[in-house]
C-alpha cells in the first residue's frame, strides 16, 4: 500500500479523512513531532522514509531540481477553499499507468491540475504532460 505524506497545510476532514478510506497517510509533521519543519528539511526526512508520495498545495515544491529516486512529490495548485477536490484529484492521478504504483512514482516531480498532469522524472530533462480524466 502506498505511503503518502500530507503537507501540514491540507485540511483533516477534506484530504486527510477521504485519502485514509483507500490508502496509508501520514502528516509531516508526525514524521518529527517535536519539530517545526521548514521546506527545505522536507526532502531530508523523505529520503528516510520508503518510497513516500508527498502530497502538497505549496507550489515552492513544483521544482525539478527536487527529483530523487526515493520519493515522488505531488504539487496541486488549488486554494484552500477547492482542498476537498484533491482526494479525487489524487485518486483519478494513481490509474495513470506513470503514477499507477510506487515505483512508477519515484523520482517524479508533478503538478496536478483538474484536467492535466505536468511532471519531471529522474532520467531526463524533458517536462512531460498528460492528461487527466476525472
Amino acid at each position: 500500500m502506498s505511503q503518502i505524506i500530507l503537507d501540514d497545510q491540507l485540511f483533516d476532514l477534506e484530504v486527510l479523512v477521504p485519502i485514509a478510506r483507500w490508502s496509508t497517510v501520514r502528516r509531516l509533521r508526525d514524521l518529527r513531532p517535536n519539530e517545526v519543519i521548514k521546506d527545505d528539511r522536507v526532502p531530508v526526512l523523505l529520503r528516510q522514509l520508503r518510497q513516500p508520495t508527498f502530497v502538497t498545495i505549496d507550489m515552492g515544491f513544483w521544482n525539478r531540481g527536487l527529483r530523487d529516486p526515493r520519493y515522488c512529490i505531488l504539487c496541486f495548485p488549488l486554494r484552500n477553499d477547492e482542498q476537498g477536490e484533491l482526494p479525487g484529484l489524487l485518486r483519478s492521478l494513481f490509474h495513470l499507468t506513470a503514477f499507477r504504483t510506487k515505483a512508477a512514482r519515484m523520482g517524479k516531480v508533478a503538478r496536478v491540475r483538474r484536467q492535466m498532469v505536468e511532471y519531471w522524472q529522474l532520467g531526463d530533462e524533458e517536462l512531460h504532460r498528460t492528461p487527466l480524466k476525472p
